[in-house]
């Protein structure tokens, strides 16, 4: 609601600085400054009754003040629905993301996972012919091993690293990170997107956006928008 008119028909009171603030708006009385329906006639009517008789405010400055209390109210009770509609929302979608558990599913990622010196399986594919190169970085960025793989046609492939480093060393446990390059015949450069399939274990839903955790406790993190294929159900489950 806007303030009154600022002719003498103010009321002497302070009621227009009082109605300016909207319902639900912050402010540092909070509570005390929110403006109901009753609270709103209570000022409206103490303005009526001691207004300046001279000079009485006009119909159509009442019916604006009206007006715009009304909108005031609608649009609160908006946000309110809205409010309840998004809650709502995020249940059903919490619902359809957590039904995957235990479903094979294939998503992107480039995170390779060495467990007790075996990496885990990540595939690519060429939608022409190429010459491919891989370059393996541990969690701090630095190159672990490069990998030129020559020619390669079009068509899907599994990521050959075996989870040693430049000398031959087999690297320590833990998350690496896969990044594919393909060189065309007319010598321009790509980056390959890399992908990993897997069972769900479980869902994080804490997490922004939330993540799948594939293949056990410690298995590789997946995010929810991530996921480009639902293969079935574990033939275990």
């Amino acid at each position: 609601m806007s303030t009154m008119s600022t002719t003498s028909a103010q009321s002497p009171f302070g009621i227009g600085s009082a109605l300016s603030t909207a319902p639900g708006s912050t402010s540092s009385s909070s509570s005390a400054n929110t403006l109901n329906a009753n609270s709103f006639m209570t000022l409206f009517l103490a303005q009526l009754q001691n207004q300046d008789p001279t000079n009485p405010m006009q119909s159509y400055e009442l019916a604006a003040q009206l007006a715009q209390f009304t909108t005031v109210q609608e649009l609160s009770q908006a946000s309110t629905l809205l409010g309840n509609l998004q809650q709502y929302t995020a249940a059903i979608n919490n619902g359809t993301v957590t039904s995957l558990i235990g479903k094979q599913i294939s998503a992107q990622s480039s995170t390779i996972n060495v467990s007790s010196g075996s990496p885990s399986a990540l595939s690519y594919t060429l939608t022409e012919p190429a010459a491919v190169a891989m370059t393996i970085t541990n969690s701090s960025g630095a190159t672990v091993n490069t990998l030129n793989l020559g020619a390669q046609s079009a068509g899907s492939y599994t990521v050959p690293w075996t989870g040693t480093d430049s000398t031959g060393n087999t690297v320590a446990d833990g998350a690496y990170t896969c990044t594919v390059t393909a060189t065309a015949s007319d010598g321009t450069s790509s980056t390959i997107q890399t992908g990993i399939s897997g069972q769900v274990y479980s869902c994080n839903l804490n997490n922004n956006p939330p993540t799948y955790t594939l293949s056990g406790p410690n298995g590789i993190q997946v995010q929810v928008a991530d996921v480009y294929a639902v293969t079935g159900q574990n033939s275990t489950n």
